[in-house]
């Protein structure tokens, strides 16, 4: 895996895990933004939460809150 991360940034093991961890941490956010976008339905978010997931690595779930007013 780690060579894997080497050869995707071109160059050494310790800096590509470097680039890996801060590339994670920037696009969790990025992912997290677009989530919680309020133009998205529930079903546009499940299905982007699909695509993005990696299972076992990268798990996605999305949860809806209902408020009842009265």
């Amino acid at each position: 895996m780690v060579e894997q991360a080497a050869e995707f940034w071109d160059c050494n093991k310790t800096t590509a895990l470097m680039k890996s961890a801060e590339f994670s941490r920037r696009i969790d956010e990025r992912i997290r933004e677009v989530l919680n976008r309020d133009d998205l339905t529930v079903r546009q978010k499940r299905e982007i939460a699909e695509t993005l997931t990696v299972p076992g690595t990268y798990e996605i779930e999305i949860a809806q809150r209902l408020a009842v007013e009265k």
